[in-house]
């Protein structure tokens, strides 16, 4: 008996450990860089700036949870929250707007890689969304929008929301089970290890790596502010296509696809940067992608992309550190 109770006792601990680091994790910084193992030279993660959970109230600010369900949204859940927060929660019209942005730029065969739609606040940290894994083998991706952000100066003001949609749906595009494995650990990972798992040979953000970051790796690797983050995109900034491309690869990538989809012409130059826009040019189904986001633009009644490297955070720095849960945002 006392051995019965014994081996309870250990799994009420374990038990508890286990829904800690659950509930610790979903809470993660968003941020994206690499995360440097002492023990190995494997590459480490990806990502974007600080972000939040968006599954907490308060600090967090989610308004809303919706379900996908192919075209349409199906509320799962309501927050709790006061005030102006309650005033979004309630013009649901201004949820649905912004879901058809959503429509109009992620094809109907890669929304279904997308389970869940979430309107929270940004005002608290400046989030204007996020995407994060829903699923352990990254099918399955919710993306987050701050409609505060999304109606700022009126709705879509300056393409700002739609540039913003385009860059989260960058993240999942080169994160999703197509381009990376999340069952291969970093120790294990021979390519870049995004943080959500090892980066597949001829995955996009693989390339980018082997091609435009693995020779600068170590420095970047010493990265530890804002002062050296400058410094270090001062000494190569050939090679970005905005400043915030120099966070981290994930978000390098995610800028490389939305100044190619945003972007009317082509290729301009011969820099590293304008290189990193060929490889997109080089991809037929990125030129698919491209082509649907652009071709609604011509049908829609409003433009609704930004000129390439307006858009506000073009001049900032993410945090270049994540974990494996943390949100990927802009």
């Amino acid at each position: 008996m006392n051995n019965v109770k014994r081996w309870n006792y250990i799994l009420i601990i374990f038990l508890s450990i286990a829904t800690i680091s659950i509930q610790s994790c979903s809470k993660d910084d968003d941020a994206a860089g690499p995360q440097p193992n002492p023990n190995t030279d494997t590459p480490g993660t990806t990502g974007g700036d600080t972000g939040t959970d968006s599954g907490t109230n308060g600090d967090g600010g989610s308004i809303t949870l919706y379900k996908i369900d192919g075209d349409k949204i199906i509320k799962e859940k309501d927050y709790k929250v006061t005030g102006k927060l309650l005033e979004f929660q309630k013009d649901t019209k201004k949820h649905e707007e912004i879901w058809d942005l959503v429509k109009k730029i992620v094809p109907p065969d890669y929304r279904s890689r997308m389970s869940e739609f979430v309107i929270f606040a940004g005002e608290n940290d400046g989030t204007a969304g996020y995407v994060v894994e829903r699923t352990q083998d990254l099918s399955k991706w919710q993306m987050g929008i701050a409609i505060d952000f999304a109606y700022q100066g009126g709705f879509n003001a300056g393409g700002e929301l739609a540039y913003t949609i385009v860059h989260e749906f960058g993240h999942i595009i080169t994160l999703d089970k197509v381009q990376v494995d999340s069952s291969v650990s970093q120790g294990d990972c021979k390519n870049f290890f995004t943080g959500e798992g090892c980066s597949r040979d001829n995955s996009n953000i693989n390339k980018l790596y082997q091609n435009h970051w693995a020779d600068i790796w170590e420095e970047f690797r010493k990265v530890n502010n804002e002062s050296d983050a400058q410094k270090f995109y001062d000494k190569y900034k050939e090679r970005y296509i905005t400043q915030y491309a120099s966070t981290n690869p994930g978000e390098d990538i995610a800028e490389i696809f939305a100044t190619f989809v945003t972007r009317a012409g082509g290729v301009n130059g011969n820099s590293r940067a304008e290189k990193k826009i060929q490889m997109m040019y080089d991809n037929a189904e990125m030129i698919k992608l491209r082509n649907y986001i652009r071709g609604n633009i011509s049908k829609s009644s409003r433009s609704f992309l930004p000129l390439p490297g307006s858009w506000k955070n073009a001049n900032t720095f993410g945090n270049k550190n994540k974990t494996h849960c943390g949100i990927h945002k802009h």
